[in-house]
């Protein structure tokens, strides 16, 4: 069972680096919105978008960072509480939120869920079994 829990603390932590790295992804929308709201759009003779779509954009940017750089965060951390034997609770947590990724989420979500349900990974983690 120390095999499927190291392995397991290993796909929280690529998983929580992915989150992160898509995460870094999409804050091109956030230069996309700033983009928009530019004058230098209006500067080259074209109508330049209303101002709300920038806004939107950059709006969403954020927001959508803010998320996942928290999600993928909540996996490292989770890898390393996994690794310890500490904080089952808060690793399920994890594992749930992970299920409403499709389809890699769902994936290290079941398996977390299976592999901290075990009677010898309860004993680990000092639960009676």
């Amino acid at each position: 069972m120390k095999h499927q829990l190291s392995t397991l603390s290993v796909l929280h932590y690529v998983y929580g680096a992915l989150v992160c790295l898509v995460g870094f992804g999409l804050l091109s929308l956030v230069f996309a919105g700033a983009f928009l709201n530019s004058s230098w759009l209006a500067e080259q003779g074209g109508e330049a978008p209303p101002f709300w779509v920038g806004s939107f954009l950059h709006t969403l940017g954020w927001g959508l960072f803010i998320l996942l750089e928290i999600h993928g965060i909540m996996n490292i951390i989770s890898a390393g509480l996994i690794r310890k034997r500490q904080g089952r609770t808060f690793t399920q947590v994890v594992a749930a939120l992970n299920c409403l990724n499709i389809p890699f989420g769902i994936a290290l979500g079941i398996f977390t869920f299976v592999a901290l349900g075990d009677k010898d990974v309860r004993a680990e983690y000092g639960l009676v079994a």
